[in-house]
């Protein structure tokens, strides 16, 4: 086998695995443009990120530092040494559509062992919306507020009570954003529907994964006012809480959040607690309605006890339900020859 064959197999395996990072109603926004044989820029599909919320676009910094640290992840699967040098944007760039490059990474072939258990780990993270039924053990859960904590973050626990509300809250602001026209909208372009639709664009949120009904789930979003009429709303929420009254553990992340540079930051850290807690077997499920549900969000504070929250010093950034569950639907990626590799692009 000669050297560029070698050099191609090691891109197809890096790019094959990182092609699985998670990212906001599974948009898959990130580009990759090979600028040499162990360089890589990486560029964001504005189309892809979420839009309607206005804090949807700083949220999209996270999305860069979740693919970023999960690259590097994939790399030292592997057994590639890997860095990256950032070239963030101003937040106003991210408006409208287009690719704009947020940063160079290179790719040290074979400069160490390859890791086995973080393989494995890869493959196995993913969000899981099932009844769980373990929460996580308090070793874990330790190891998860460290890993914050490195990072001048703060990870708090909920109590059992606490975790109960948080589910409802989630429930509530989802149901909330129907009658947000622009929210929903977004949320009718990304929804899959049916097993072909799903299985077409290899996107997005899929019904299956959402332990939903695909045809009730078109009918909220084409008719809103369903969710107005009080039997039907009931019966509508008891069906979408039927697997969120479980033994989950709920968690918080409080940190600073005033720039693009904190936001990407914050992405890394996700992606450590999220590989941290699939090492350990267990799924997470993120709470991104509370995040961006302006009400929501208010109350989220009150319930957990935060009584000063600023973008400057100390933000809710992220909350997640975590557990053990049975092995969820796994979400469709595009292949990434089709769309995270863009060779000879132009940009």
């Amino acid at each position: 086998m000669n050297s560029q064959t070698k050099t191609e197999n090691n891109v197809n395996d890096l790019l094959e695995l990182a092609n699985l990072y998670p990212s906001p109603h599974n948009g898959q926004p990130v580009r990759l443009k090979r600028s040499g044989p162990d360089t890589f820029e990486a560029y964001f599909e504005k189309g892809r990120g979420l839009k309607a919320a206005d804090i949807s676009y700083i949220f999209s910094f996270v999305s860069m530092g979740v693919f970023i640290e999960h690259m590097s992840l994939c790399a030292a699967a592997l057994g590639h040494g890997f860095s990256y040098k950032l070239h963030l944007p101003e937040e106003s760039d991210l408006h409208g559509t287009g690719l704009v490059r947020f940063a160079t990474c290179y790719v040290r072939w074979h400069s160490q062992e390859p890791d086995d258990g973080l393989f494995h780990a890869l493959g196995f993270r993913q969000t899981s919306r099932k009844k769980y039924k373990e929460g996580v053990s308090r070793e874990l859960a330790e190891e998860v507020a460290r890993i914050a904590a490195d990072e001048h973050m703060e990870l708090q626990h909920l109590s059992d009570k606490q975790a109960q509300q948080a589910i409802w809250l989630n429930q509530r602001a989802v149901f909330d954003d129907m009658s947000d026209e622009a929210v929903r909208r977004e949320l009718d372009h990304w929804l899959r529907y049916t097993r072909q639709e799903k299985e077409k664009k290899k996107d997005g949120l899929a019904y299956d994964c959402m332990e939903l009904n695909g045809r009730l789930m078109k009918r909220i979003v084409d008719h809103p006012a369903i969710l107005k009429a009080p039997v039907i709303s009931w019966l509508l929420k008891q069906y979408y809480l039927r697997t969120m009254s479980d033994s989950s553990d709920v968690f918080y992340v409080m940190a600073p959040f005033a720039n693009g540079e904190q936001a990407f930051n914050v992405g890394t850290v996700i992606m450590r607690i999220w590989k941290t807690v699939a090492e350990a077997g267990r799924y997470l499920h993120p709470f991104g309605t509370i995040m961006s549900n302006r009400a929501a969000h208010k109350d989220f504070l009150e319930l957990a006890g935060v009584r000063h929250e600023s973008r400057s010093d100390s933000y809710l950034v992220f909350i997640y339900r975590c557990g053990k569950s049975e092995r969820p639907v796994r979400s469709l990626r595009m292949p990434y020859r089709e769309h995270l590799l863009m060779e000879g692009a132009h940009v």
